[in-house]
């Protein structure tokens, strides 16, 4: 006889991890500008899934949680720019995305829990993903240079700006800078500002914006 040993490849999922962790259906709701993210026009479903949930903040490996922490602190619920909206700024660790270069966006796509087709319209192929520099010349890690000079003075705003500049400076940090974002085809839809730590994990800002 011969002894024949099995052996069973574990695929590490993919995981968020957040403050106050909900399902992606319920975060969709809060992130939303009134609603949840959807399409819009004539279809109001929620484009997360209920059975996703995302995960403590405090479970996240250690490397990116240390750096994740520091940007939690920094932006303080600063509300952030939503095109035609806005929305308060959360920070999220998201794992087993690869471990250097831009994430896939199909694997950020699921972190977020997002339905794979609503309406049909399929949520991947209208995900883009583009190449951020977060280095503070720039502006901030949530508006261009040109975008700075448009902002009301008023002390709200430069509260906010504050947070949003003091992040932007802790994810100058990290390396490979993105910003995931949806086509025109959807209304609402979620926005991630961010990039690696050290140890190959996202660490990233959520936001969102509103498109009609």
């Amino acid at each position: 006889y011969r002894n024949i040993k099995l052996l069973r490849v574990i695929t590490a999922s993919i995981t968020m991890y957040m403050e106050n962790p909900t399902s992606a259906s319920t975060l969709s709701k809060i992130s939303g500008s009134g609603t949840s993210w959807i399409l819009g026009g004539s279809s109001c479903i929620n484009l997360a899934r209920a059975d996703v949930m995302h995960q403590e903040l405090d479970e996240a490996p250690e490397e990116a949680l240390m750096i994740a922490e520091r940007m939690s602190l920094a932006l303080e619920g600063a509300v952030l720019p939503a095109s035609e909206s806005d929305t308060v700024g959360r920070v999220v660790v998201v794992t087993n995305t690869g471990t250097n270069g831009m994430p896939p966006k199909s694997s950020l796509v699921e972190a977020l829990g997002l339905k794979t087709e609503v309406d049909g319209v399929v949520l991947l192929a209208e995900a883009t993903i583009e190449h951020k520099s977060f280095a503070a010349s720039t502006g901030t890690f949530c508006y261009s240079e040109d975008d700075l000079d448009f902002i009301d003075s008023d002390d709200g705003d430069k509260t906010n700006l504050s947070k949003i500049r003091a992040t932007t400076e802790i994810m100058a940090n990290l390396t490979d800078h993105f910003e995931l974002n949806f086509s025109n085809r959807i209304v609402c839809a979620p926005v991630l500002y961010g990039g690696r730590a050290n140890d190959g994990n996202v660490v990233a800002v959520l936001s969102m914006r509103v498109w009609t």
